[in-house]
């Protein structure tokens, strides 16, 4: 009981000193991984002394048999782990044994397979989905949005970054690029199926006569406003009229083309709707199924993309996007900064009042982390493996050792007082084997 008191006490009083340095960043890490080192390598010469002294003197003094037995067991103990943990970080002594470095020289397998576990054991959808079914996402994320201040810092952070992500860009590169985008768009576009669509959507619940009642004043206004050039233009082509009778003829045209107009806006049931009702159907009914029309939309497509429109588009439109950016980022009023932190607040409080939106947008989160996960679990591993790629084997083998190290030393301290023990133990088995023999 004695000694195994003293056992405790003592491997208590090493821990505790190995601990007297605290974690933090990485000088006291290295200060206590070399506290620990000490602790346990000036364990092997004290043993050494421990067992040669224990050895020649126990001819005078039998009991220390039993210290021989500790120390000379627990000094192949503390040589073994010694062998062990030094092996995992380099070549012990120097010596290159098989199986030793094993860190350094399997870094990239080891990024691989770290990679490979962290894929299959912790990115997959059915843990992450588990895990955030429980968490109220999106009425976590909105409620921080609903805090005015939250939503102002993001704003002016957003707002800061601004320069430097437009300096960053390549204007004649990303011009290319979303010209090819667009490009390839317009190339997979089916035109006569997206027209057809887009005026049958216009023709439902009769938006087109809507549409229709929109137009009418802006036609008549413009006969109005351009009688006078009407009248010219119709002089040109009847030389044999005096101009009084050009005059007289366009004006009641104009006239009576203004008056059809307006019958036909206060008129709902007017049989000039039903006329255009039937013209709309009609270019539907053509669109798709006329060999004719389709071909003229496809020529229209072609020429498109033959000239230089899509790209001179393209121009114009990054070169206003970016304008307006930079405008943006310059101007830094705290002001509109203010007002649409107002306006995003204002929305993100009207949201938290709609339980079942929150939970749709719970929904839709869930599943879109989920179908992404199916998709691009896989390049999260590649990631951690060409990260790990691309360390320096040293850098790796120093930054594991420090963190691990100290445990490691633990387990060469254990491994030095539990051979010491096993050793008691044997010489404790020999020496009653011993007694009953003699028996």
């Amino acid at each position: 009981m004695a000694r195994g008191a003293i056992f405790r006490t003592a491997r208590g009083a090493i821990f505790r000193m190995a601990l007297s340095v605290p974690w933090g960043d990485e000088a006291p890490k290295r200060a206590r991984l070399a506290r620990m080192k000490t602790i346990a390598t000036s364990l092997l010469p004290v043993l050494a002394l421990l067992f040669a002294a224990s050895a020649y003197f126990k001819s005078h003094l039998p009991a220390l048999a039993w210290l021989e037995a500790f120390s000379e067991a627990a000094l192949v103990g503390a040589l073994a782990d010694w062998f062990a943990v030094v092996a995992l970080f380099r070549h012990p002594g120097g010596v290159p044994f098989p199986h030793t470095a094993i860190i350094p020289q399997n870094k990239d397998r080891i990024g691989a397979q770290l990679g490979a576990f962290v894929e299959q054991n912790f990115l997959t959808p059915e843990n992450i989905t588990a895990k955030l079914a429980g968490v109220d996402l999106a009425a976590a994320v909105v409620r921080w949005f609903a805090d005015e201040d939250h939503a102002r810092r993001v704003i002016v952070a957003v707002r800061a970054e601004l320069p430097r992500f437009i300096g960053a860009v390549d204007e004649p590169e990303i011009e290319r690029a979303i010209a090819r985008v667009v490009t390839g768009e317009i190339e997979r576009l089916d035109l006569t199926r997206l027209t057809a669509r887009i005026l049958a959507a216009l023709t439902r619940d009769g938006r087109h006569q809507r549409f229709l009642d929109r137009m009418l004043p802006l036609v008549t206004k413009l006969l109005n406003d351009r009688r006078r050039e009407i009248k010219i233009r119709f002089g040109r082509r009847s030389a044999l009229t005096p101009p009084w009778v050009d005059a007289f003829i366009v004006d009641r045209f104009v006239d009576g083309i203004i008056d059809l107009s307006d019958e036909i806006g206060r008129t709902p049931d007017h049989e000039m709707r039903g006329a255009f009702d039937n013209a709309v159907r009609r270019f539907i009914v053509r669109l798709e199924d006329d060999p004719a029309m389709i071909r003229q939309l496809d020529e229209i497509r072609a020429s498109l993309l033959r000239g230089r429109g899509v790209d001179a588009a393209v121009a114009a439109a990054w070169q206003s996007i970016r304008t307006r950016l930079a405008a943006s980022a310059d101007e830094g009023e705290a002001g509109s900064d203010a007002w649409v932190a107002r306006i995003v607040t204002n929305v993100a409080r009207e949201v938290l009042t709609d339980r079942p939106l929150l939970d749709r947008l719970n929904r839709n989160v869930l599943a879109a982390i989920e179908t992404g996960l199916g998709k691009f679990a896989n390049q999260f591993s590649s990631l951690i493996e060409e990260i790990v790629r691309t360390w320096d084997a040293r850098q790796v083998t120093d930054k594991v050792e420090l963190e691990l190290g100290p445990d490691l030393q633990y387990i060469r301290l254990n491994g030095t007082f539990i051979g010491g023990l096993v050793g008691v133990a044997l010489h404790a088995i020999a020496t009653a084997a011993t007694t009953v023999g003699r028996f």
